[in-house]
Parts: C-alpha cells; sequence; structure tokens
C-alpha cells in the first residue's frame, strides 16, 4: 500500500509541476464537509485540461488528493455571446487520506467556470469520489492564469 501511495505522491508531484507552468492556479473550498484546498490546470489539447488538487478536509485531519481529466470547451466557440463560460465533466484518480485506512479511489467531476476577465474566473461545480469511503461534495472557487 505504500509503494502505491508513493508513487501516485509522485506522479502527481511530477505532473502537477508541468502544470502550474502551463495553465491556471486555483483557490477552493468545498461544502458540506468544509474543505480548503488548491489545484493546478493543465491544457492537453483545446477543450481537454488536466486539474491536480490537494484539499484539507476541516472535520479531522484528512486529505483528499487527486487528479482529473476533464472535458471544457468554451462555448464562445460555438455563439459569441457565450463567450468565456466554460462547463466541465471529467474523472480521474484520487487519494482520500484520514484516520488509519488511506482510500484509493476514483473521483468523478462536473461544473461550470466564469471568465471575470482573461486572467481570472469563477467556478461552481460537484465532485463525487468513489472508494473505500462515498464522498460527495459542492465546490467553489476563483482560478488564476
Amino acid at each position: 500500500m505504500t509503494k502505491k501511495l508513493t508513487l501516485l505522491l509522485l506522479l502527481l508531484a511530477l505532473l502537477g509541476s508541468s502544470a502550474l507552468a502551463q495553465r491556471a492556479f486555483q483557490l477552493r473550498l468545498g461544502l458540506p464537509a468544509a474543505s480548503v484546498g488548491i489545484g493546478l490546470e493543465s491544457a492537453f489539447e483545446r477543450n481537454v485540461v488536466a486539474n491536480f488538487y490537494g484539499d484539507a478536509v476541516l472535520n479531522g485531519p484528512s486529505f483528499l488528493l487527486g487528479g482529473e481529466v476533464q472535458f471544457k470547451p468554451d462555448l464562445g466557440q460555438f455563439d459569441r455571446d457565450f463567450r468565456g463560460i466554460r462547463p466541465y465533466f471529467g474523472g480521474g484518480v484520487g487519494l482520500f487520506v484520514g484516520g488509519n485506512n488511506p482510500a484509493i479511489g476514483i473521483s468523478l467531476s462536473a461544473g461550470v467556470e466564469f471568465a471575470l476577465d482573461a486572467e481570472a474566473g469563477l467556478f461552481l461545480g460537484g465532485q463525487s469520489f468513489f472508494g473505500n469511503i462515498r464522498a460527495d461534495r459542492f465546490l467553489l472557487g476563483a482560478s488564476f492564469r
């Protein structure tokens, strides 16, 4: 188990460092289990991004670390009136560390991001984690490019 955990953290650190150089930094808040965290986003293709995140869950010392691939098109490419609105959905792998049993599982997310200007945006979304535990949460945050 510790080899898998070490390998997952090393992979996330390696991919996350490239995301910082290429794309966006996120500040994230989660509810109903209050959490705060940061995220890094990197573009693969025009409408596909990788999102790496680390959230600290405040009710008990626990953390959620993960990475997702998301389909995130800018609706402005279809209709100029919707420029800056980017709905997203995707999934990936995650690691929930809390208590004695860390849980490795898959995560699914969906939401929408609204651009405030060329360098900042706000996003609303939902995320579900499926592993030894099940966690659903609402996300609210800001992205800075």
